[in-house]
């Protein structure tokens, strides 16, 4: 958060508006995308570059990993060792909470994918002049609701629709009318909670990183950055860990 405001009016919130002109042409190209779905704002600039410029990083050590994986691994840290560590550590979450490698393997790509992403943007955190797309609602709801459909579909394949009716409907069937809706809002929270914890806490590590970046004195923001960089992480695992448990919640044959 920089907080300038240049001659013409424009508040700066990141480097990325600095880029001469890049006001003017997003108030034309951006009209054409219309507002968001979430709140009828409009569509971030900032939140959209960031976003590319993860994934293009992403996808720029995966083209360096690409036909290098070994059986053995290597002995400094490289992208392929990366991208190895992250999906055995999302192998085992999987594996520990699902209790089973077929279904494991099965939710591997959705939850890599989502940790990878999560993490990319959540590092723009830590870079002066840029900020994190997840910090952004739209973002993360987006995620969220993958997470919620892809737990509900997942718990109908497995145990069909009527028996995931009769667990919400509970145990006693005179109750049933006082549990579903109750369970139904459980279920509806999920995404919400899950989006608003991960924006929170990378607004307000960006907030403070940034502040403090500005203000005070040397030596002193290094260490707020290493604070940051602890928060990236957890939140990406906390989101994961999340996905994953409302996964293995939907598929069990009781909560």
């Amino acid at each position: 958060m920089l907080n300038v405001v240049l001659a013409e009016g424009h508040e700066i919130s990141s480097l990325v508006d600095f880029i001469p002109g890049i006001h003017d042409w997003w108030m034309q190209f951006g009209d054409s995308l219309g507002r968001t779905w979430l709140n009828g704002a409009p569509v971030s600039f900032v939140h959209v570059v960031l976003t590319l410029l993860s994934m293009l990083a992403v996808v720029v050590l995966v083209l360096k990993s690409w036909n290098k994986f070994k059986p053995t691994p290597d002995a400094k840290l490289t992208p392929r060792t990366f991208f190895e560590m992250v999906i055995e550590m999302v192998h085992n979450l999987l594996i520990e909470q699902l209790h089973d490698k077929d279904e494991a393997r099965k939710y591997l790509p959705l939850i890599f994918a989502l940790a990878i992403f999560i993490l990319f943007n959540n590092i723009c955190a830590l870079i002066p002049g840029l900020g994190p797309a997840t910090d952004n609602l739209n973002t993360n709801v987006g995620m969220a609701l993958i997470v919620f459909f892809v737990s509900t579909l997942a718990g109908i394949r497995k145990k069909g629709l009527w028996h995931v009716l009769k667990e919400m409907w509970g145990p006693i069937f005179v109750l049933g009318p006082l549990m579903f809706p109750i369970e139904l809002i459980c279920q509806l929270v999920r995404p919400v909670t899950l989006s608003i914890r991960l924006m929170g806490n990378m607004y307000g590590d960006h907030a403070v990183v940034a502040v403090l970046t500005t203000l005070v004195a040397a030596g002193i923001p290094a260490v707020m950055m290493c604070l940051g960089a602890l928060v990236v992480v957890i939140q990406t695992a906390v989101f994961c860990i999340l996905s994953v448990v409302y996964i293995s919640q939907a598929i069990s044959e009781s909560h």
